[in-house]
C-alpha cells in the first residue's frame, strides 16, 4: 500500500463545521482528504478505485439511508485490519475493532487517527523484518 493510499481520510460528517474543520485539520497534518456531507456520498468515495481510502471517519447517524455502520462494513471490505473512527451516541466496543467515541471533539477524533496511523505504521515497519528473519531461518 502506497503512503498516499495509508494517509487519504474520508471524513463524513452531516455537521458542516465540524466535518471542514477536522478535514482542514487534517490536511494541515499533511494528509489528503475527501469531505462527505452525506453516506451516500460516501459510499461512491470508498468505491473509487483511483483514490483508494486509507482512514475513515463518520458520524453513526446520517440522514438518508446508508448510516455511519453500513459505511464502516463497506470499509471492511477492503481495509479488513484498520479502525474506522465512529461519532455516536455513546461509546461502545465494536466487534470489528472500530473505535466508537461519544459525540467527539475534532482534537479527540484526530488524535484517535493519529494513534491509528502511527499503530499501522509500527505494523507495517515490524512485519518485513519478521519475513526477512523467517526466511533466513529457513
Amino acid at each position: 500500500m502506497s503512503t498516499s493510499e495509508a494517509e487519504h481520510v474520508l471524513v463524513v460528517d452531516d455537521n458542516h463545521i465540524f466535518r471542514e474543520t477536522l478535514a482542514q485539520r487534517l490536511r494541515d497534518a499533511g494528509h489528503r482528504v475527501t469531505a462527505a456531507e452525506s453516506a451516500e456520498k460516501a459510499f461512491f468515495a470508498l468505491r473509487d478505485w483511483s483514490r483508494p481510502v486509507g482512514w475513515l471517519y463518520t458520524r453513526a447517524c446520517l440522514p438518508g439511508l446508508i448510516d455511519g455502520w453500513i459505511l464502516a462494513d463497506e470499509y471492511h471490505d477492503h481495509q479488513r485490519r484498520r479502525a474506522v473512527i465512529i461519532a455516536a451516541s455513546e461509546a461502545r466496543e465494536s466487534r470489528q475493532g472500530d473505535i466508537v467515541l461519544n459525540h467527539p471533539s475534532v482534537t479527540t477524533v484526530l488524535e484517535m487517527l493519529r494513534h491509528a496511523i502511527e499503530a499501522a505504521r509500527a505494523r507495517t515497519a515490524v512485519a518485513p523484518a519478521e519475513t526477512g528473519y523467517q526466511r533466513r531461518a529457513a
